[in-house]
């Protein structure tokens, strides 16, 4: 008995400490195990985000490239849609220019009706009256008003209308009459000549008067030839030009516009702009302004037009506003030239 009992203990003792002694050997083989992997492992880890990091970097790079290029896109495709709008807004006032154009050649074409038919029957009274004026302006005494013109004044500028239909088509007569206007004024203390537009014939004087000496009255005329500046068909600028810059220093001026046409300007707003330019102080003109019409409409277009009898208009209201006569030459033989 006492031997079956050292036995039993013996063999669970020895049980128990290999036991024991595998356990702590697989405890220090894991501890072996971790530290020879650690260091690796974590290696790995940071090599594994500077990879995912470098990658993300490259999309970023990319999303941003992707982004301007769709920003570009967008902003040409802005552009073109914008130049889009201007053209249906351009199209747009181009079709009611068109519409509005139509609407007012029918109602030109209505009122140039009528104003023919007027006109036509107004021709004959005129023809008269100016055949009655002319041989009254042939028939004066040296010393006569031209015309109904009176002869008073110690400055004289001549405003002559140099467009085509004048130069082209009446030069000759028109110099003509002005040697006869001349004729009228044995001598004056100053004279200038400038076209519609206020061009001075002699630039040299611009702004001055050139003096009455024969040999500068000869040098007028022959100048007078082949002048030939741009010019618009109104006499408004010319005659304010000559206001302002002459009658505004000296008494006893007066101004001849020698023209046949009228173009532009609302006749009312043009007569009130000539007045306001020579009105003086005390309310009255500065200048006398006279007129002298040739009829070139009546000679070579086959009808009477609209712009002869606006220029008629006109001169009439501005001749009578500042206390001068217009004159209206009738045709005579046939072109001048």
């Amino acid at each position: 008995m006492r031997r079956r009992r050292r036995r039993d203990t013996d063999t669970l003792s020895l049980s128990f400490l290999d036991a024991i002694c595998c356990g702590f050997g697989a405890i220090i083989l894991l501890i072996v195990i971790t530290k020879i992997f650690e260091p690796r492992l974590r290696e790995e880890t940071t090599d594994d985000v500077e990879a995912r990091l470098t990658f993300l970097q490259q999309r970023l790079e990319d999303i941003a490239i992707d982004s301007e290029r769709v920003s570009d896109r967008l902003s040409v495709t802005e552009g073109e849609l914008e130049r889009e709008r201007r053209r249906i807004e351009e199209l747009r006032r181009e079709l009611a220019r068109i519409e509005s154009s139509q609407a007012d050649a029918t109602d030109a074409a209505r009122i140039a009706e009528e104003l023919e038919g007027r006109l036509n029957r107004a021709r004959q009274r005129l023809t008269e009256e100016m055949q009655r004026l002319l041989a009254d302006f042939r028939r004066r005494p040296e010393d006569s008003p031209v015309g109904g013109i009176p002869i008073d004044s110690e400055y004289i500028i001549f405003v002559i209308d140099t467009s085509p239909s004048m130069t082209e088509y009446t030069w000759p007569r028109m110099m003509r009459v002005m040697e006869e206007i001349l004729d009228t004024y044995p001598e004056v203390r100053g004279m200038q000549v400038m076209n519609d537009m206020g061009t001075y014939l002699f630039s040299r004087y611009a702004g001055e008067w050139i003096a009455d000496t024969p040999a500068l009255r000869r040098a007028v005329m022959e100048g007078l030839r082949n002048w030939r500046p741009f010019s618009n068909s109104s006499p408004v600028e010319g005659i304010v030009r000559a206001t302002q810059t002459f009658a505004t220093r000296q008494h006893g001026v007066s101004i001849y516009f020698l023209g046949d046409e009228m173009h532009g300007h609302n006749l009312h707003h043009a007569a009130e702009q000539v007045r306001r330019a020579n009105m003086g102080p005390d309310g009255r003109p500065m200048a006398r302004i006279h007129s002298i019409g040739f009829p070139v409409i009546f000679d070579y277009t086959g009808s009477v037009q609209a712009t002869g009898l606006r220029f008629a208009v006109l001169m009439r209201i501005i001749t009578e506003q500042n206390e001068g006569t217009f004159v209206a030459l009738h045709s005579g033989r046939g072109r001048d030239r």
